[in-house]
C-alpha cells in the first residue's frame, strides 16, 4: 500500500515521499492499517535513507520501518527487508527428551507456530508431537513390539499398550481426541480448546518423564 509521508529536512521545509507501507504487522502478524507516529528529519545532502516509526491498532506495538535509495532528483524509497524472528521459551519436563527427543523437537515447533498466530496449523503441531510422545514411551515400554506400535493408530496403542498406567491413559486419550478436533472439519468437543489440549499434553509429559525418572531410580538401586 503507498502512502505519502512528509519528512522535515532540518532547513524549514519538507520532503514528500510516496512510501510502500507493510500491512501485516510484525508482533501480532495480523493485517492492519498503521498509524503514523514519527519520521526522522531528511537531510538532502547527506541523507539516502529515512525511517518511520508506525503503531499498529490491534496489539498497540511499534514498528519502525527504513527506506533507503533516496536522492535529492529522484524520490526513490526502498524498503529495507529487514528480518524478524520470535524468542520461544520452552518448558518442558526434564529428560522428557531422553523418552522422545521427536517429541520435543515437534512441540518446539508448534509453539512458535503458534507464537506466529499460525492458529489454524498449530493444533495440528501439538497432535503430532503427542504421538510421537505417546508411541515413543510404548516402545519404551514394550519394546519387542516396536514396530508394530509405529503403524497402528494412536488410539489402539492408548487403548492396548497403557493399561498398566492409567494416569497416563487418561491423559493420553484426551489429548488425542482435541488433537483429533484440531485436525476434522467439525470439532466434536466444543466445550475445550487448545489450551486445554497443551494442558492435557503437557501432565502426560509430566508423568512419563517421571515414571522415566523412576525407572532410573530402579536402575540405580538394583545395581
Amino acid at each position: 500500500m503507498k502512502q505519502a509521508i512528509t519528512f522535515s529536512t532540518g532547513y524549514s521545509t519538507v520532503k514528500t515521499l510516496n512510501l510502500n507501507i507493510p500491512n501485516i504487522c510484525i508482533h501480532c502478524h495480523k493485517e492492519v492499517g498503521f498509524i503514523l507516529k514519527s519520521t526522522t528529519d531528511y537531510n538532502y545532502q547527506t541523507d539516502t535513507s529515512v525511517a518511520v516509526t508506525f503503531l499498529c491498532p490491534s496489539c498497540e506495538k511499534y514498528s519502525v520501518y527504513e527506506y533507503n535509495g533516496i536522492n535529492a532528483s529522484q524520490q526513490i524509497a526502498r524498503l529495507v527487508d529487514y528480518s524478524y524472528t520470535k524468542q520461544i521459551s520452552t518448558h518442558l519436563p526434564k529428560n522428557i527428551e531422553k523418552v522422545s527427543a521427536d517429541f520435543v523437537k515437534i512441540y518446539n515447533q508448534s509453539q512458535t507456530a503458534e507464537a506466529y498466530n499460525l492458529m489454524d496449523i498449530c493444533g495440528v503441531a501439538y497432535r503430532k508431537a503427542a504421538e510421537f510422545l505417546i508411541k515413543d514411551y510404548a516402545i519404551r515400554k514394550f519394546p519387542e513390539d516396536e514396530e508394530t506400535i509405529k503403524k497402528d493408530a494412536l488410539g489402539q496403542i492408548i487403548s492396548n499398550k497403557l493399561n498398566a498406567f492409567p494416569k497416563i491413559q487418561n491423559l493420553a486419550k484426551a489429548t488425542a481426541w482435541l488433537g483429533n478436533d484440531e485436525t476434522h472439519y467439525v470439532r466434536k468437543h466444543t466445550d475445550k480448546d487448545l489450551a486445554d489440549l497443551k494442558a492435557f499434553l503437557l501432565a502426560a509429559a509430566t508423568f512419563i518423564a517421571a515414571d522415566y525418572d523412576a525407572d532410573e531410580a530402579l536402575n540405580f538401586i538394583n545395581k
